[in-house]
């Protein structure tokens, strides 16, 4: 045992994702030299850079299998197998065919650093939505701090005083609101229970029970006050009131002050303030994201069902009260997309598309959809026997507006565009008989369908599949079309340059798009008898499986299944008589009757070893590493 092996416990392997570093050895002899007594690095054959860190890296950095999809060289031991038309996402957020038998490297969007802004008062002029009881709250009574004669004057009366937005918000939220002294030196903010307290003379804050609070003077006697609430808990209406005093529940009897600008909004910051009279959550600012991160993409097989997925204007489908212009630059890059304009009377404008006889009760419909500048709101819809399913969108704010599909989800793009997904389920959905596809426009605020003949919204690849998830978009042309599953295998020498029969370590990052099914993230055998297993056999949690000889030594649990679309990370390590595995640092789980299958040639990525699709792991694969050696010996 080398003394450079690092003694890592198993889970130091989930606490520091893609912390790893690969070390290459010299392949050409050292010779050096020195001048004037001086040690020149620049002397040296190759160049060499002494470092602490990696001159002395043990087995943890120095893998030897690294399947990374940053570096698309370490795909190279993976042999592909995929036919038909196939897609994926580049850095850029553009949509991309794969060749054929390619691995897949999917950039999915990366995590959200600030969420979607609304400002959640509806009227913050208070002229309606706001209750109030012995207060007196006129409009327009004093020079704001915009410079607008739109300040009101608040006036209380008695010791019984309310006065707050009426609605229920969840947290985390940031409370804000613009307030000039007139006679009462304190206000205090309050959601629910909870109060802050603030001094209008000292311009501080007196009392603090929210998670934090702020006092900013803004000029001509203006001062902004602020309460963030860091948590998920609900933020029970927006209050105010006077005071005479500090932490006093006591309100002041006629106190009063002018005030400007509530504004109740998402996170834990105070944005700058953004009027609405709309009466609805109003949009500040669209969410934020890191970084586009690179993933192998690994898809069972899927068919649009679906003629003409990007020329809407064919026969195929069918326009009632609207039209569709083409030319509009698409996710793809090219100008195939279309505007889809309402027509002006109050009727039932649509674009349509319909499937005869589907086979499962099961739809996904999905679509790329695009704001126009238009505030125009997206109705796609499909239809059961009784109900049917209808979703809602608003493609310039990016919220959801009214939604009864089974499941959604939203994908985010280059360029404005979203990719909508929806899951149509349930034991009413027709299976025969003609079933819709329903593209289709309302007003952003009415959902009314009555349009002005200019106004829509910017649509491109409608896609239609059987099936409980979305899979990437399969562009059709006059057919439906088929994409083939991927079916990713390391074999011959390539297996065998990496894999050790006695002991090993593997750690990978996934990404399942299931929670239902069958899901192996890889399988290392030689046929059912031997194998080396980490899948999800249910909805409920991920298994080791380790065969050797048809006798299976190890069936475990290391974890519950994650969420769908949660990056999670799992680690084991095995040799004879020892196994240990973890998921997302959780407990070490434990066998101590461990036989490894020694006779072992391959490694399927993202699928069973009897390839089909009920098996696939339907996501995609961050990072998988393997270590030659057990946990231990780390």
């Amino acid at each position: 045992m080398s003394s450079r092996r690092k003694n890592n416990k198993l889970v130091d392997l989930l606490s520091s994702p893609g912390g790893f570093k690969m070390t290459q050895a010299f392949t050409s002899p050292i010779t050096s030299r020195l001048k004037g007594g001086l040690f020149n690095p620049l002397e040296f054959n190759p160049y060499l850079l002494f470092d602490a860190e990696t001159s002395m890296s043990g087995t943890l950095e120095s893998p030897t299998l690294d399947l990374d999809p940053s570096d698309e060289s370490t795909l190279d031991v993976i042999t592909a197998t995929r036919a038909g038309v196939a897609t994926y996402t580049d850095l850029h957020g553009n949509i991309k065919q794969a060749s054929p038998d390619t691995v897949r490297v999917d950039y999915t969007q990366g995590e959200e650093l600030t969420p979607t802004k609304f400002q959640n008062i509806g009227y913050t002029d208070f002229s309606s939505g706001w209750y109030t009881s012995n207060v007196t709250i006129s409009t327009n009574q004093d020079t704001a701090p915009d410079g607008t004669q739109t300040a009101a004057k608040y006036v209380g009366s008695g010791t019984s005083q309310d006065s707050y937005y009426n609605d229920t918000f969840t947290g985390p939220f940031t409370y804000s609101l613009f307030v000039k002294y007139i006679n009462a030196p304190f206000i205090r903010l309050r959601n629910g229970n909870t109060s802050t307290w603030f001094d209008l003379t000292t311009v501080s804050v007196a009392t603090k029970n929210h998670d934090s609070a702020a006092i900013k003077d803004v000029g001509d006697g203006w001062f902004r006050i602020s309460v963030t609430v860091n948590s998920s808990s609900s933020f029970s209406r927006a209050y105010f009131y006077p005071h005479t005093a500090d932490n006093t529940t006591v309100e002041q009897d006629g106190g009063s002050f002018y005030l400007w600008g509530p504004q109740l909004e998402e996170g834990t910051t105070a944005s700058d303030f953004v009027s609405n009279t709309t009466g609805s959550p109003k949009f500040i600012a669209s969410a934020t994201y890191a970084d586009r991160v690179p993933m192998i993409l690994v898809e069972p097989s899927s068919e649009n069902l679906l003629l003409y997925s990007e020329d809407f204007s064919n026969a195929a489908w069918n326009i009632s009260g609207a039209s569709v212009v083409n030319g509009i630059s698409s996710p793809d890059g090219n100008n195939t997309a279309f505007k889809l304009t309402e027509g002006t009377n109050n009727g039932n404008h649509y674009l349509e598309d319909v499937i005869s006889n589907p086979s499962q009760s099961k739809q996904l419909l999905s679509i790329f959809i695009k704001n126009a500048g238009d505030n125009k709101v997206v109705r796609i819809a499909t239809n059961d026997a009784v109900t049917g399913f209808e979703y809602f969108f608003n493609p310039t704010t990016g919220q959801v507006v009214s939604d009864t599909f089974t499941s959604s989800n939203i994908t985010t793009l280059n360029d404005g565009w979203y990719r909508i997904e929806l899951l149509a389920d349930g034991s009413n959905y027709v299976t025969s008989g003609s079933v819709p596809f329903i593209i289709q426009l309302s007003d952003s605020s009415t959902l009314s369908y009555q349009g002005d003949g200019t106004s829509g919204v910017y649509i491109w690849g409608a896609q239609l599949e059987e099936g409980s998830v979305a899979t990437s978009y399969i562009p059709t042309s006059g057919s439906t079309v088929t994409r083939a599953a991927d079916d990713l295998v390391i074999s011959g020498s390539d297996f065998t340059d990496f894999y050790n029969s006695s002991e090993g370590t593997f750690y990978v990052e996934s990404v399942s798009q299931l929670d239902t099914h069958n899901g192996f993230i890889f399988d290392v055998n030689n046929g059912p008898a031997n194998r080396l297993t980490l899948y999800y056999p249910s909805a409920d949690v991920l298994n080791v499986l380790i065969r050797d000889n048809t006798v299976t030594s190890v069936s475990l649990s290391i974890g519950s299944r994650p969420n769908v679309g949660v990056l999670s990370r799992a680690a084991f390590s095995y040799a004879t008589n020892d196994f240990k595995g973890s998921l997302d640092g959780g407990s070490v789980i434990t066998d101590t009757s461990v036989t490894p299958p020694t006779t072992v040639n391959e490694m399927t990525i993202g699928r069973y070893l009897v390839f089909g699709d009920q098996n696939i792991l339907n996501g995609r694969i961050k990072r998988l590493l393997f270590w030659p050696y057990s946990s231990d010996r780390l």
